[in-house]
């Protein structure tokens, strides 16, 4: 009778454990992931590599980055999609890639975040809503004390409606955001745009250097 109770127990659990595991994403979930890509059968440049009841996380494929021989490998830059069913929107981030160009039109690749400690390899990302449109730019920030200081420091994101980039909005966090829910970055976001003073000028947090070079310009779903 114990023996089965303890089971329940366990299976109980367990059961806990997967629900958690499937209700929550964060961005280093994806550290390590690995996927294969055929460029003679895969027509889209938006690839779905993780679906849940929960998340969907899309890779964006950038057929220019491919052009190389059989048996070579390199390392470059990438675009996910963080998407929250729940929400109805996703985070655009920028992960590194390791690409092996395994025979023919195959290629073997490998995600990871290249974040240190709290530093990221580009802190920047973008919110986009259902339909992959951008609506906000997000930066991360983190800020270790002026010296003499040690051990304290502060870490943010800063989100920026890309309607008006003087309405933003700064949420602070306990370290790197990569370690955050999807789903708590996403809750942070107004119900409706905060007025502003249009005659203001205000600049995007996102540098033109940066949107252009590390995002793709549109994303066609």
């Amino acid at each position: 009778m114990e023996s089965k109770q303890l089971n329940k127990i366990i299976i109980l659990i367990a059961l806990t454990f997967y629900m958690n595991a499937f209700s929550q994403m964060k961005m280093a979930d994806i550290e390590n992931k690995k996927f294969s890509v055929n460029l003679t059968t895969e027509k889209k440049d938006i690839i779905k590599i993780l679906d849940n009841n929960s998340y969907s996380v899309f890779y964006i494929l950038d057929r220019r980055g491919l052009d190389f021989g059989e048996g070579v490998g390199t390392v470059d830059m990438a675009n996910l999609i963080f998407f929250s069913k729940k929400y109805n929107k996703g985070v655009v981030t920028i992960f590194k890639q390791s690409i092996e160009h395994d025979k023919k039109s195959v290629y073997n690749i490998k995600l990871f975040t290249g974040s240190h400690d709290k530093y990221m390899f580009l802190p920047s990302m973008i919110i986009v809503d259902k339909d992959f449109n951008y609506e906000y730019l997000m930066e991360y920030y983190y800020m270790p004390p002026p010296p003499p200081k040690k051990g304290d420091y502060t870490s943010w994101i800063t989100l920026q409606d890309t309607k008006n980039y003087c309405n933003t909005i700064h949420i602070d966090l306990k370290g790197n955001v990569i370690y955050e829910n999807i789903d708590d970055i996403l809750s942070k976001i107004p119900k409706k745009n905060i007025n502003e003073n249009k005659s203001k000028e205000c600049n995007p947090i996102i540098s033109d250097e940066d949107l252009k070079y590390f995002f793709p310009k549109k994303i066609v779903k």
